[in-house]
């Protein structure tokens, strides 16, 4: 999974445990159970329900984590909301991208947040005074935001947040989507703090038995959420004890295929990387003749083609070069600009690239001192087929063919050919499933390849 997640110095020399805040102790019960077994360590509390129990939580002389938390520490506020995007069904999971207070009946101006600590998969959080449970006021308060979901705790925790300078993010699973109604009588279930109230539990259902079913039905609903929570957040906090991670990719994209951004997308999400940089070339030493686009036609397309990839770069170094581009000067510059290892700069190559590798400028350099080397398959070979001939030639090279054949990446073969686009416009046909819109439409609007 890719994940938004900034570098918390500040809370590696704290050397404190991230801190997880949770409104009730059913939620904080069922995400600090399915995050144990994660083994990462961190410090959960529960706060209380609603605006007013995250500024208690914070003057409480009972609680030292509030007091002595410092800038740089990671605190997270995690739980159920509802949902007022229709897309967002049950238990799913996102981070906050920002934060809108809306409170007296959602008109009174409130400020927003933007926590720098969020996953790929964020939506608008609209945080109320009180709850908004009901199909119409879900309707009325998602026309108001366009929020994608709905809390109560929300909007004081980002205050409070940023005036510590702590690194936090809101991480909320779907208990009720937006078409759910839910009744005032469950709400009135959970104390101020945060616990149960048995007493009202009770009365509710001996006045009313039928009232059992749909309690279940709703703990069942909330208890598959809080366990995708927990799942969510072990991956966002596994990411943050690690370097980031960079995918290179690099061509002269004359034009950029379709399944170039594709197959990109794919590969930073098995590997999990942090960020995308793409190189378009000047020129590309092992290919003959020169590109037939211009520079700045391949690197306006290339802007296109991969702008829908989170956390990507365009990198124009090697298109501002002179002459040929050669991946190891690149990569020395990258890796000394960002203080990247080997292991956290991986090198994304196609099956003829990493067929004729040896022929590469200093290819040892780049494979045992500056890259790890991913792979993608394409036709005529299949993945396997590509793996066994990268054995065999790598070894007979006294390389770890082994290493090598492990490089290749479990994709289905695809073909990339820039050149039967070219041909396709010479000739008039159409390209629109082998390019993007924006792609096709610049090469039209330029009169390119014609």
């Amino acid at each position: 999974m890719n994940l938004q997640i900034p570098k918390l110095e500040q809370n590696r020399e704290s050397q404190l445990p991230p801190l997880i805040l949770v409104p009730t102790r059913f939620e904080m019960r069922i995400i600090e159970s399915g995050f144990r077994k994660s083994g990462i360590p961190a410090l959960f509390e529960c706060i209380g329900v609603g605006p007013g129990a995250v500024w208690r939580w914070a003057q409480s002389k009972k609680t030292k984590s509030a007091s002595d938390s410092p800038a740089g520490r990671i605190v997270i506020l995690a739980g159920l909301a509802g949902s007022l995007d229709p897309t967002l069904t049950v238990a799913s999971v996102r981070s906050a991208e920002m934060i809108i207070g809306a409170g007296a009946e959602y008109c009174r101006p409130s400020p927003s947040f933007c926590p720098p600590l969020r996953s790929n998969l964020t939506t608008v959080i609209a945080s109320v005074d009180k709850p908004c449970a009901d199909q119409s006021s879900k309707r009325r308060l998602r026309d108001q935001t366009g929020a994608g979901m709905v809390d109560m705790e929300s909007a004081a925790f980002a205050s409070l947040a940023t005036q510590r300078g702590w690194n936090w993010g809101v991480l909320r699973a779907v208990s009720d989507d937006h078409t759910t109604d839910i009744p005032p009588w469950i709400a009135g279930l959970v104390r101020i703090n945060g616990s149960l109230d048995i007493a009202s539990l009770a009365t509710a259902l001996i006045s009313r038995p039928n009232r059992i079913a749909k309690l279940a039905a709703i703990g069942a609903s909330a208890r598959d959420a809080l366990r995708n929570l927990s799942l969510e957040l072990s991956a966002i906090l596994s990411k943050l004890d690690r370097p980031e991670r960079t995918l290179i990719f690099g061509g002269t994209f004359d034009p950029p295929h379709r399944r170039h951004a594709q197959m990109v997308l794919e590969a930073a999400k098995f590997l999990e990387c942090d960020r995308v940089v793409i190189i378009p070339a000047r020129q590309s030493p092992l290919r003959d003749g020169v590109a037939a686009a211009t520079i700045e036609h391949r690197l306006a397309m290339a802007t296109l083609a991969f702008s829908e990839i989170p956390d990507v770069v365009i990198d124009p170094r090697e298109v501002n070069r002179s002459g040929e581009s050669f991946t190891v000067d690149t990569l020395r510059e990258i890796a000394r600009e960002c203080g990247a290892s080997r292991e956290n700069l991986i090198l994304l190559i196609g099956a003829d690239q990493a067929l004729q590798f040896d022929l590469w400028k200093e290819w040892r350099e780049i494979d045992h001192v500056l890259a790890t080397i991913a792979i993608v398959p394409r036709p005529p070979l299949a993945a396997r087929q590509l793996a066994a001939q990268l054995e065999e030639k790598f070894s007979r090279l006294g390389e770890d063919g082994e290493r090598w054949e492990k490089s290749v990446l479990p994709f289905e073969s695809v073909d990339l050919s820039a050149t039967e686009i070219r041909s396709r416009l010479r000739s008039g046909q159409n390209i629109g499933d082998l390019v993007s819109p924006a792609v096709e439409e610049w090469i039209r609007e330029h009169g390119l390849y014609a």
